[in-house]
């Protein structure tokens, strides 16, 4: 029971956190009540609010926060659309590697295809599901654990894949300002942001689904490894 105690506690976290998300009894007019002093935070201490939003994502990315669209709607709105976007880019990149380093070193994993072929596809396979909007991060954490793909790979997947809605959320929160405020909306500005998530996920539906899933099949009943099960590792 004592080496299950760390992944009981991240489990007992998220579920904790979730389940406060839904069941709070804030209102949605207590939340914008925050908004007024955030903008003036905002535009007194850009440095300090990017900072907020970078660690606050970071560690609602870890926990898998299920309205993390919130912060990035959040994060252009405060911050200029790309400012906010990269700034919570970063934060769940770095949130999403710490929990992918967790789940690694409570996972027993079973070895790997080691050819060249089955990495490539691997690591097609981890940034077609960052670029879908439909795959939820935990699920694409605990793949990448799987295939144990390096930290730089995951990093690297999580930036290029994440991009195009984070920062499509990120320029909804822009243009939400600029509507509150009475300035023009970037209808422009927006359509290619919309364009490239259309194109992202687009690419996002032919990548290698069926191969992978054949080659978890085949690490599952790989001669010589168990079924996946969990475990207290010595390190990473």
């Amino acid at each position: 029971m004592r080496g299950h105690q760390p992944l009981i506690i991240y489990m007992a976290a998220v579920m904790f956190l979730t389940l406060g998300y839904f069941a709070s009894p804030m209102s949605r007019e207590a939340v914008w009540l925050v908004f007024p002093g955030l903008e003036t935070m905002a535009h007194a201490h850009p440095l300090a609010t990017a900072f907020l939003f970078l660690v606050t994502s970071t560690v609602l990315a870890f926990l898998a926060f299920p309205s993390m669209p919130m912060i990035c709607l959040a994060g252009g709105f405060y911050m200029d659309g790309l400012v906010g976007g990269a700034t919570v880019l970063l934060g769940s990149a770095f949130g999403g590697l710490s929990a992918f380093l967790f789940y690694r070193k409570q996972i027993q994993r079973p070895r790997a295809p080691s050819n060249q072929q089955s990495a490539v596809r691997v690591w097609l396979t981890l940034l077609g599901l960052r670029l879908s909007p439909l795959a939820p991060a935990p699920l694409v954490n605990f793949i990448a654990a799987i295939f144990d793909v390096s930290p730089l790979q995951y990093l690297t997947t999580s930036l290029l894949g994440g991009a195009p809605l984070v920062l499509f959320y990120a320029q909804i929160g822009q243009q939400g300002h600029h509507l509150l405020s009475g300035e023009t909306l970037q209808w422009q500005q927006f359509s290619g942001y919309l364009i490239l998530l259309s194109l992202s996920t687009l690419l996002s539906a032919i990548g290698p689904w069926r191969s992978i899933l054949n080659d978890l099949k085949k690490l599952k009943g790989s001669p010589g490894s168990n079924n996946l099960s969990l475990h207290s590792a010595p390190g990473l």
